[in-house]
């Protein structure tokens, strides 16, 4: 018996929905983490534009999706959902992986499998470890930009995500994946889960399935992050019996004690198939110094300092100004607490 977390894609997005996230620690640390790494995108734009001969500060908003020179906070306003795709990618990663570390960390639940639909697959995929949350930051942020070309092909955008995606560091999945466009278990198959990141922008969804992979895998409770509702009730209709319980819908901690008691076993640190990762919380509640990032295999504590083991190796980077796995140095952005 194991908990499986659902990560929601487009069309669930709604303004607000960040400064809405459960008032945790962990939560404030993936928030603090991801402000750091769009500001420090926007810089880069902004550095490169300025070499050009270009404003820094205009070229690199427009560079890096206007929304990230301000931060994270300007991501879930009404206007930007509505006009920018990548506002809407950006957001629904950081709310998806936030309300996990939060589920994880500070109410003990951890996930036994991850599944994601459309955008969501990224956040899945975090949670996973095979993509570090800046190395989803940076393809979700190429996958809001290509899409807001209107002529640009989705087959056309899913061969570019593979193209930038082939210049990140491969890693075991911690915590077993359930592909939502192919409806089966990619458990072990991290290569797999990359092409699934690619091709799920010009393929349909099979949640149905994707729902009875998750049962066959043994997950008796399935918890959807913020700000999704949908996939819990297509979930829940796909496998009678199945538990599946929305946060956004009722609370973190009411969703914690349900996915609870339908899986008394599914306590800190006992995963299905996973070693203990600190990504989605494998040493417990409280892993308050192991909060660094999903895919920190033994690196540095530092949510924003360098985490060799995660970063060496990964090859030059064409979107992400250098190579994949660049150091972060200092945190300027220290004791941030959340949204205001």
């Amino acid at each position: 018996m194991s908990i499986a977390f659902l990560f929601p894609g487009r069309g669930s997005q709604r303004p607000g929905m960040l400064h809405r996230l459960p008032d945790t620690a962990a939560s404030a640390t993936v928030l603090a983490e991801a402000d750091w790494a769009l500001r420090r995108l926007a810089s880069k734009a902004g550095s490169d534009a300025a070499g050009a001969g270009l404003p820094a500060r205009a070229a690199g908003r427009e560079a890096a999706g206007r929304e990230y020179a301000d931060g994270i906070a300007e991501l879930d306003t009404a206007e930007a959902l509505e006009k920018s795709p990548v506002a809407c990618h950006v957001a629904l990663l950081v709310a998806g992986v936030a309300g996990a570390r939060a589920m994880a960390e500070d109410e003990g639940v951890v996930p036994a499998l991850v599944a994601g639909e459309d955008v969501g697959a990224y956040a899945a995929a975090v949670i996973a470890e095979v993509l570090t949350l800046e190395e989803a930051l940076r393809a979700v942020r190429l996958r809001g930009e290509l899409l807001e070309r209107a002529d640009e092909p989705e087959g056309d955008v899913a061969i570019r995500l593979a193209q930038h995606l082939a210049t990140v560091k491969r890693r075991p999945q911690k915590v077993p994946y359930v592909s939502g466009v192919h409806g089966r278990s990619l458990r072990g198959d991290t290569n797999a889960v990359f092409d699934e990141l690619a091709r799920s922008v010009a393929r349909p969804v099979q949640w149905e399935k994707a729902a009875e992979a998750l049962a066959g895998e043994g997950a008796v409770c399935c918890v959807e992050l913020p700000p999704g509702r949908a996939l819990t009730s297509r979930t829940a209709a796909a496998v009678p019996g199945m538990r599946a319980v929305s946060v956004e819908e009722h609370g973190l901690a009411d969703a914690a004690e349900s996915a609870r008691s339908a899986s008394p076993g599914a306590s800190a640190g006992d995963r299905a198939g996973g070693g203990g990762g600190n990504g989605a919380g494998g040493n417990g509640a409280g892993a308050a110094a192991d909060r660094g990032g999903a895919g920190d295999a033994g690196g540095a504590a530092d949510v924003h300092g360098e985490r060799s083991a995660d970063r060496a190796g990964g090859g030059e980077d064409p979107w992400g100004g250098g190579p994949s796995g660049e150091g972060r140095g200092e945190d300027p952005w220290g004791g941030y607490k959340g949204l205001a």
